[in-house]
């Protein structure tokens, strides 16, 4: 790094700079630095001061060096320090800034990059609910050893003979209890565990079957595909509900091109979004004034929409076997498409 550093020197001033920033934090990481001290380079490097929040907490070092003891509240920018000065996200909910006032300096962009590098490695390293985030990481891992998954229930204070169920949720929804994000094929989910059945839960999660700690991996498989199979009408879905929809959904994801129902429901969605209530709707009763009642729609303009939507579906949704195609097909259609981006 030195040899190219004074290599370019010569050529091009800023990509020295922009070298020397890298070579800066690399060995800051190396050294396993606290966050203070990687506040503070970053400080130096820009002339003015810098900052973080994550996970709830709030650190702040000036232009000169000087940690910054004041709580959140005394800053004068937002409860978070950063409004209206450049920043970098980093891991689940982090934000490093430096407080520019002004144009930016030409290597603002890279400090703060690489600022927000080592305080995620740095906070992931000292952070309790680092720990616990990785100890659930490893509990539902099918591929780690018994040892692992018994150091990772020691870590949470899991009994060894009480079942516990993986809640699986959109990332974005957080919650109090420790958790995971875990990235999927449906997009970041946010992961954590429950004991007791009438524990709260996200707006919208899937709950999976209950398993004892050294077992999770198969509550969380269950978790992930009842998260994958909420909607508006049915938020929040219980794996032990869906049956023997659980082990057909699990081969689904294995499966070939969609069958001609799921077509046929995933053209009618496409045209007409909203009538995806309709369709969970027929699929869950069995009489048009069933239906009506829980859409608050009269009648006859539910015996419409229900012609339609058979005439457009190519069975008939009056019978428990249309009825079991239909949601049979939703539920294919929800796997294939539903994303937590």
């Amino acid at each position: 790094m030195q040899e190219l550093v004074g290599r370019l020197t010569a050529l091009d001033a800023e990509a020295t700079e922009t070298l020397k920033v890298i070579s800066y934090f690399d060995a800051l990481i190396d050294g396993r630095a606290g966050v203070d001290v990687l506040l503070r380079g970053a400080a130096v490097l820009s002339g003015c001061a810098a900052g973080f929040h994550a996970e709830g907490r709030t650190r702040r070092v000036e232009a000169s060096g000087i940690v910054d003891t004041r709580s959140p509240g005394q800053h004068h920018r937002g409860a978070d320090g950063v409004d209206g000065w450049p920043s970098q996200p980093f891991g689940d909910d982090g934000k490093a800034w430096i407080e520019r006032d002004g144009a930016p300096h030409a290597n603002d962009h890279m400090i703060l990059e690489r600022l927000a590098i080592a305080l995620d490695l740095a906070v992931d390293r000292t952070s309790p609910s680092a720990v616990s985030r990785r100890a659930i990481e490893t509990l539902i891992d099918a591929t780690t050893t018994d040892e692992a998954r018994i150091g990772a229930a020691t870590r949470l204070h899991l009994d060894a003979t009480t079942p516990y169920r993986v809640l699986a949720s959109p990332a974005s929804h957080g919650h109090i209890r420790p958790s995971a994000v875990i990235g999927t094929s449906a997009g970041p989910v946010r992961v954590s565990l429950c004991a007791s059945a009438d524990a709260p839960l996200p707006e919208r999660a899937g709950v999976g079957v209950a398993a004892r700690a050294h077992a999770l991996a198969s509550s969380w498989s269950s978790a992930l595909i009842a998260l994958r199979l909420t909607s508006a009408r049915a938020p929040v879905i219980e794996a032990d509900d869906l049956g023997g929809l659980l082990v057909l959904a699990a081969a689904a994801d294995s499966s070939g091109p969609p069958t001609p129902d799921v077509i046929a429901v995933r053209e009618l969605l496409r045209a007409q979004p909203q009538i995806e209530n309709l369709l969970d709707a027929i699929a869950e009763n069995d009489s048009l004034r069933a239906i009506a009642l829980e859409l608050g729609l009269h009648h006859s303009t539910v015996q419409t929409k229900v012609a339609h939507v058979t005439q457009s579906l190519g069975f008939d949704t009056h019978t428990p076997a249309g009825r079991v195609r239909l949601t049979l097909a939703l539920a294919l259609h929800r796997l294939a498409t539903t994303r937590f981006d």
